[in-house]
């Protein structure tokens, strides 16, 4: 089953623990006519970091119930010369297993270590995927992208630590050559269903809360969301269902900020 897919341009998603009340859709129509295959990213949210190409982490914590399966909870960093990036997140399952994935997208990277392999949905880049973590509804993971340079150009390294254990865990590494021209300073959150769909009725309700999100070790402000959905279709693609759903994003300081959505009709 493919579950690393490419980040095109986006723009509104998630954050902290504190969960606005959100009220009854405004809005008429039914995502059971819209229809979609996966995946769809639903939940989006662009967000300026203050540095780029330094350490970037932040913690996630997901409450959406396990029997909502092939969710991912992501975060994608642009790439400064070209359409490329990277991005690290979560995808929680049934089963009480967590996949974890930290991918590249573009030409020039060179794959570190046994969970990483060269390409990236069916194009250019390196996937290191992590599968099979125990997991449980509402287990804080702290993900973290390291940076290296040395004479053989830049390492970047995602970890993943179950903060209930104190378990750090590699998820990969990969290698870009020192003309790289780096990553930019935007960021995008986003929620997608990857799998399991016919059409945007089968978008779920979902609710995750992010922390301590950082970059360089400065804290990352982002601006709250209030949004009803419209039940407009979106372009053909990962975006057709990105506007079926009601969700609020709320922060209560740098660094944190939570999700919380609902299907309405």
């Amino acid at each position: 089953m493919k579950t690393n897919f490419r980040l095109a341009v986006i723009g509104a998603a998630a954050v902290l623990s504190l969960f606005l009340p959100i009220g009854a859709a405004h809005a008429a129509g039914d995502p059971g006519a819209i229809s979609a295959s996966g995946p769809q990213h639903f939940i989006t949210k662009s967000y300026s970091i203050p540095a780029a190409n330094q350490d970037f982490s932040y913690t996630v914590k997901v409450n959406t119930a396990l029997a909502t399966d092939n969710i991912y909870y992501a975060q994608y960093n642009y790439a400064e010369a070209d359409d490329g990036g990277y991005y690290s997140g979560i995808q929680p399952h049934p089963d009480g297993t967590v996949n974890v994935r930290f991918s590249f997208f573009g030409a020039g990277a060179t794959p570190i270590g046994s969970n990483c392999d060269s390409g990236a949905d069916g194009d250019s880049g390196v996937t290191c995927a992590l599968d099979g973590l125990a997991y449980r509804v509402g287990t804080k993971y702290t993900i973290t992208s390291h940076r290296q340079s040395d004479a053989n150009g830049v390492t970047y390294t995602g970890t993943i630590t179950n903060l209930s254990t104190g378990v750090k865990t590699t998820i990969g590494a990969w290698r870009l050559p020192a003309n790289y021209g780096g990553f930019s300073d935007q960021m995008t959150a986003f929620i997608e269903r990857f799998w399991g769909i016919s059409s945007c009725a089968d978008i779920p309700a979902v609710s995750v809360d992010y922390s301590n999100i950082t970059v360089g070790g400065t804290a990352v402000s982002i601006s709250p969301v209030n949004k009803v959905a419209g039940f407009v279709p979106g372009s053909n693609g990962i975006y057709r269902c990105n506007d079926v759903s009601d969700y609020q994003l709320t922060s209560n300081g740098a660094g944190n900020y939570s999700v919380r959505s609902q299907i309405s009709s």
